[in-house]
């Protein structure tokens, strides 16, 4: 039987949870997501995987991957969103340290209710491990296709959701492994909320990206633990 997704509990003392997460090494993901991004290796499709250089970033949390993605490529700009103003603030320092505040603008927003942004705003929009945290994960997924411009990117990648408690408990063991018991309830709970990859392919394909109704792979497997959509919105809709 497949375990029902349950949403994360609301946070209980933010700033507390927003140290949390940023005392954790999370250094090697974050790098395999831009060097993932970069490449275009999950990339599929008959288009070019273009990644900039108007990007924004879903859920950037305290920031890391905006300044290695800036630090990588010399050409982008980022808009790096988050609803957590604790999480805001240590990316605000981060970046700052990094010396990319003129190229990267820190912005407050509910990523399932961005309608003051305009359409096709970005050349490429991003998201590392952020849509699990939302109720409605698939709202968050609707944002990042509508501010990517025909043409441009959406490159997503977040937890799946196991099919059993057993390997869920396997997971936090083998990843939680010399960290804190409140970061390894942190994954708990991160991983009882995300969506299985079956999900995200109903998702996908209820969104109209293409081929995935037949797993035409914009969304694969990417690790043990996490799924990648990366997909390139085509120029005419």
């Amino acid at each position: 039987m497949t375990l029902s997704r349950v949403p994360e509990p609301k946070p209980e003392n933010a700033r507390e949870d927003a140290d949390e997460y940023f005392a954790m090494d999370h250094l090697a993901i974050n790098q395999q997501f831009v060097d993932d991004f970069l490449s275009g290796k999950f990339n599929n499709q008959n288009f070019p995987a273009t990644a900039g250089p108007r990007v924004i970033d879903l859920g950037c949390g305290p920031g890391q991957i905006p300044i290695l993605l800036c630090q990588a490529d010399p050409n982008i700009e980022m808009l790096a969103v988050d609803l957590e103003v604790e999480m805001l603030e240590i990316a605000k320092i981060e970046i700052d340290i990094a010396g990319m505040l003129g190229r990267i603008r820190l912005e407050q927003a509910d990523i399932t209710d961005m309608s003051v942004f305009e359409d096709g705003l970005a050349d490429a929009v991003i998201s590392n491990s952020a849509m699990h945290h939302l109720d409605e994960p698939s709202l968050g997924l609707a944002t990042a296709v509508r501010l990517a411009r025909p043409g441009g990117r959406v490159f997503i990648r977040d937890l799946s959701r196991p099919d059993s408690e057993a390997e869920i408990e396997s997971l936090v063991s083998l990843h939680g492994d010399g960290h804190t018991d409140a970061a390894k309830q942190m994954l708990r709970q991160s991983l009882w909320a995300a969506l299985s990859i079956d999900e995200v392919h109903e998702i996908a394909a209820r969104m109209g990206i293409e081929g995935l109704g037949a797993r035409a792979s914009c969304v694969q497997m990417t690790s043990d633990r996490h799924w990648t959509l990366d997909w390139v919105k085509p120029m005419i809709q």
